[in-house]
């Protein structure tokens, strides 16, 4: 079984060899503004996943602050620009990684759960924690269905790379959700 360094070296390794290092880049140019303007950030998304076991291609950032608005006006006066017609979505001018974040504390989705209220400011990525980051995309799933097949598949994914017990402490709103992909996962006729 692989170790959690080994795992973050293949993500990193991942994000180098498909050209997304401007991912890395991106990530770590937003946090350095969000520390100087004391915002709190979760890191969540595609790169939460590579962090927590399951090296995967992503496109994009996504943190979740406390205010999207006032994140969205500090990040637009240092170096990113905000994205037409979104509310939510600025773009960084060097790399052209789009950063998308999403209100700590609130839904953005029909789903469950609303999502985590960051607490702690910091220029380096405070990733989601897994139990967090399974509930917040099975939530995401359970509001919008097929539109969010990604974030079954990562669930999917994380379940078996990080060979996750049924009894995974998951919110109790997507429970039943997480023990169905567990018990597909773990019929007699499957290996995992």
């Amino acid at each position: 079984m692989k170790t959690f360094a080994q795992f973050r070296q293949q993500a990193a390794f991942l994000r180098e060899s498909s050209g997304s290092t401007n991912i890395e880049k991106t990530l770590l140019k937003a946090l350095t503004v969000l520390k100087l303007f004391n915002v709190p950030h979760f890191v969540c998304g595609g790169f939460a996943v590579q962090e927590h076991g399951y090296p995967r291609f992503t496109v994009d950032v996504d943190l979740i602050v406390p205010d999207v608005k006032f994140a969205i006006e500090k990040l637009s006066m240092n170096g990113f620009k905000q994205n037409p017609g979104s509310r939510m979505t600025v773009t960084d001018r060097e790399t052209k990684v789009e950063v998308d974040l999403l209100p700590g504390g609130e839904r953005v989705d029909p789903g469950p759960l609303t999502l985590p209220m960051p607490t702690h400011v910091s220029d380096k990525p405070q990733i989601l924690g897994l139990e967090r980051l399974i509930s917040a995309k099975l939530s995401t799933y359970i509001g919008r269905g097929i539109d969010r097949s990604q974030d079954y598949a990562d669930v999917v994914q994380l379940v078996k790379a990080n060979r996750l017990t049924r009894n995974f402490g998951v919110d109790p709103k997507v429970r039943d959700e997480y023990h169905k992909i567990w018990d597909g996962l773990h019929q007699p006729d499957r290996t995992v």
